[in-house]
């Protein structure tokens, strides 16, 4: 048992967030009773962005994505009557060596700290809004758009779009739904090129036009936030594609920008060009001058294979174990005490579940793929499109 205080800060509380702050935290139970763990997160609420396909047709379902925060850390605390344990709504703008500066204007002291800010997509995978009520005034906006339009163009068809035009397809039969892909076939090219040929065959079924090998172009003086608007978009074919309502479903932004204050600091590169942050293969921030920093989750330098939620909740817990270590062996008193930490050896996502609607979707499991066949639909339908898994990671966060 250590009486001593120790100060554990996580900034970005999704999957990786949530999952080492609650392992963290539980240390308070298991010898550390001073143990404080500080949550932080702009938003009062985790958003289940998994669930964002089925959120665009159904308005009922969108309301079970947004779980609050508040209580996240409720169960760990040793002392409900003293409390340790806290979460803050607010923005991180700087980090220095020993703490973060919030948009709230508080400083926080930390021993550890971990950056889980994850990546930004572009609407509907994304919602604006700090409260639970601003997101949700936001996607019934969304999904009124996505009722009255008659026309629907989805630019990108990674996992994200095959399932957003699945769904729509499938709960509008009247609508005009197009997606078109820069690649030559659809979904993440380390899968099978089966996958890729069920789920075109699945959408046309729908009756989705698919178009392979087109790259729209996406002009910059456009905003794309799923409005209703006459628009026509040319393709690298010369193609023209008309339509009232726009889905971009084509590259993320890394949440960052608060580490370029400390870069300055300590004049080195923190994060590559696209503002993804460098990491050790023990996933703790690549500066040896802070080695009690740690990177789970998709804001970190690992390939795009390691972007997924599975992934995350991975790198959450080999990051929650090596930080367990460190506070066992005293670190943040001695930094003489390093502990030989375990490497991330995760690699790369080798399983896919793709609805394409309630009822057809494509799978993926070593290095099988079920892309035509009924198992692809049975395995959607019945493990992922029934809701998601939103019921799954709310039992999580709320334990």
């Amino acid at each position: 048992m250590s009486d001593r205080e120790i100060n554990v800060v996580i900034v970005g509380i999704s999957i990786a967030g949530m999952t080492v702050a609650k392992a963290v935290a539980a240390l308070s139970k298991q010898g550390y009773p001073n143990l404080r763990v500080t949550a932080i997160d702009k938003n009062e609420y985790y958003y289940h962005a998994i669930g964002a396909p089925r959120a665009v047709v159904d308005k009922e379902f969108s309301k079970k994505l947004l779980i609050p925060l508040k209580t996240l850390l409720r169960s760990s605390e040793l002392d409900p009557e003293d409390p340790k344990h806290q979460f803050i709504q607010a923005s991180v703008v700087s980090v220095t060596k020993n703490s973060v500066v919030l948009s709230d204007g508080q400083t926080i002291a930390f021993d550890y700290l971990v950056l889980s800010t994850g990546a930004r997509n572009k609407v509907p995978a994304h919602y604006q809004g700090p409260t639970v009520a601003d997101a949700q005034r936001h996607m019934s906006l969304i999904n009124d758009n996505v009722q009255r339009a008659k026309d629907i163009l989805i630019v990108g068809g990674g996992p994200v779009g095959v399932e957003i035009a699945g769904e729509i397809a499938f709960a509008f039969k009247d609508k005009n739904v197009t997606l078109v892909h820069s690649a030559e076939r659809l979904l993440p090219l380390n899968f099978k090129p089966g996958l890729s040929n069920g789920a075109v065959d699945k959408l046309e079924r729908l009756g989705v036009k698919v178009v392979l090998n087109e790259r729209i172009g996406i002009p910059s003086d456009t905003k794309f936030d799923c409005s209703i608007r006459p628009l026509t978009l040319s393709g690298s074919s010369g193609a023209k594609y008309s339509s009232d309502l726009q889905i971009l479903t084509t590259g993320i932004t890394y949440e960052s920008d608060y580490l370029r204050d400390l870069e300055t600091a300590l004049n080195v590169s923190l994060r590559h060009s696209n503002g993804s942050i460098k990491v050790k293969p023990t996933l703790q921030l690549d500066c040896d001058s802070m080695s009690n920093v740690f990177v789970p989750g998709d804001v970190n330098s690992l390939p795009a294979g390691a972007k997924y939620a599975v992934k995350a909740k991975e790198q959450a817990v080999s990051v929650a174990s090596n930080l367990a270590l460190m506070i066992k062996q005293g670190f943040d008193i001695d930094q003489k005490n390093a502990p030989d930490l375990s490497e991330y050896t995760g690699g790369e996502m080798n399983m896919i579940l793709v609805p394409i609607g309630k009822e057809l979707g494509v799978f993926q499991a070593l290095g099988i793929a079920f892309g035509k066949s009924f198992v692809g639909n049975f395995m959607s339908s019945k493990m992922k499109a029934k809701d998601y898994f939103v019921s799954k990671f709310a039992a999580e966060f709320e334990s």
